[in-house]
């Protein structure tokens, strides 16, 4: 991944290329299209020659067909390996919702962030050319991108040009910031109603990948912010726990996506019973039944749509009042419940990695008799107990622990009183601090003590 480069002028593009495309979202009638996969097929435009990829096994023809087109990140690994699983399994995601994937590949460089003004330059006039020889529905054109093609997306595709996008959204992974300035072109109506979704690791921070200087995580961040800014009300940023650059599961997020807002494979399918709409995001099953439940809009507005977690849960976040973030987290074990990301057991649920940290929300965040609070949380049947005052904070009780458990004997936050701590390794084992005194355990011995303050 490196930082997007200085941009130099751009180059004209030929007019009849994106005629008909651009302007007015129709193609003029044209031969039928090949039906087979062609790869490494050379094309030239706006002074640059390279290479793209197209699969369209298993398209129905005599439905809408969409275009997935996807940017490799630098080193263009997968770009120019066409065979691989990865791009096959990909295309059968995209093929399940009557959509060709297209894959171009980087200019000579092989990386999009080097020279982006002239490689998106390149890449509009490929894109006309396919849309109007595949017969390509503009209202079904979805774009997904790794590191820099991730970047390039944001920075150029999406940003620079984009009216030939009529419908569709995007998956941005493992980067795609917006830098020292917003949009290149501003946004029309159809375009800002797109749904483009940042993906990133928690562990994908300064460091993660070269240049050390740069941060997926942050990129992520300013990329969304950008788009929300300009309008895009359906952009979002998604943290995966756990994940590095290395480790995310490409055709999973992309296919996911497609999955989520191609319902259909070209046609207005029925709606679903109990299933609502607002804003462009599905409210369904358990997590739209408890949303509806605490008041609907007057309890929060949904800014995401529902995305897996860890131990088998599913999350939807909400914007309350004030701009006060908020989620309804369910799973089959704890059922639908809420976390208050604006508040202090949130934050600390959210920097411990939030369901993949100490597990789904097994409670709502409930008050204490002396006006504390306490939420509990699930890991696969480890219980751990978020507990904050206004004097210690919000702090973690392991309850499933030799020390958590002889807490909740003592009583919780009324014996032995709050934690002032979380566990903290000693010279013979662990132990926790709290108002009333501390909590040690010995591993050699297995032997709990209480000492009292």
């Amino acid at each position: 991944m490196k930082l997007p480069s200085f941009r130099l002028p751009s180059s004209t593009l030929p007019a009849a290329v994106l005629a008909g495309v651009l302007m007015t979202g129709t193609v003029a009638a044209t031969a039928a299209p090949a039906h087979a996969s062609t790869t490494n097929t050379t094309y030239t435009a706006a002074g640059i020659s390279s290479q793209y990829h197209l699969y369209d096994a298993g398209i129905d023809r005599s439905r809408a067909v969409g275009a997935v087109f996807y940017f490799d990140g630098d080193g263009q690994y997968y770009a120019q390996r066409p065979t691989t699983t990865m791009l096959r399994t990909m295309a059968a995601r995209a093929a399940a919702k009557n959509m060709v994937l297209v894959v171009p590949v980087a200019p000579a460089n092989r990386s999009w962030t080097v020279n982006s003004e002239a490689a998106g330059d390149w890449f509009r006039a490929l894109a006309g050319k396919v849309v109007a020889e595949q017969r390509i529905d503009p209202t079904r054109i979805h774009l997904a991108g790794y590191s820099g093609g991730a970047e390039f997306i944001s920075t150029e595709v999406l940003s620079d040009r984009a009216g030939w996008i009529r419908g569709g959204g995007a998956t941005l992974i493992g980067g795609g910031g917006v830098y020292s300035r917003g949009l290149e072109t501003a946004p029309d109506a159809a375009l800002k109603a797109t749904d483009p979704t940042w993906y990133v690791g928690s562990l994908d921070g300064y460091g993660a990948t070269q240049p050390s200087t740069w941060s997926a995580l942050e990129a992520a961040g300013k990329g969304a912010d950008a788009y929300r800014s300009a309008g895009f009300a359906k952009a979002d940023r998604v943290v995966l726990p756990g994940l590095h650059h290395t480790n995310y599961n490409l055709p999973g997020l992309v296919g996911d996506d497609v999955d989520r807002l191609y319902s259909t494979i070209g046609t207005a399918g029925p709606s679903v019973p109990g299933t609502s709409e607002l804003n462009g995001f599905e409210l369904k099953g358990a997590i739209g039944t408890r949303w509806r439940a605490l008041g609907g809009t007057s309890w929060g507005t949904p800014v995401s749509a529902e995305h897996a977690s860890a131990h088998s849960s599913v999350y939807q976040r909400f914007l309350g009042a004030g701009g006060r973030e908020k989620a309804i987290y369910w799973s089959g074990a704890t059922g639908a419940r809420t976390v208050d990301y604006g508040g202090a057991i949130g934050r600390k649920f959210e920097a411990a990695g939030f369901a993949a940290g100490y597990g789904v929300p097994s409670s709502d965040e409930a008050r204490t008799a002396d006006g504390g609070a306490y939420q509990l949380f699930d890991a696969a049947g480890k219980r751990t107990k978020l507990v904050w005052s206004s004097a210690t904070g919000a702090r973690a009780v392991k309850e499933y622990g030799a020390i958590g458990k002889r807490w909740a004997a003592l009583g919780h936050e009324r014996g032995l009183g709050y934690p002032t701590s979380d566990e903290y390794r000693t010279s013979t084992g662990m132990a926790q601090n709290f108002t009333g005194g501390r909590i040690e355990w010995n591993s050699s011995t297995r032997a709990v003590r209480v000492v009292r303050a």
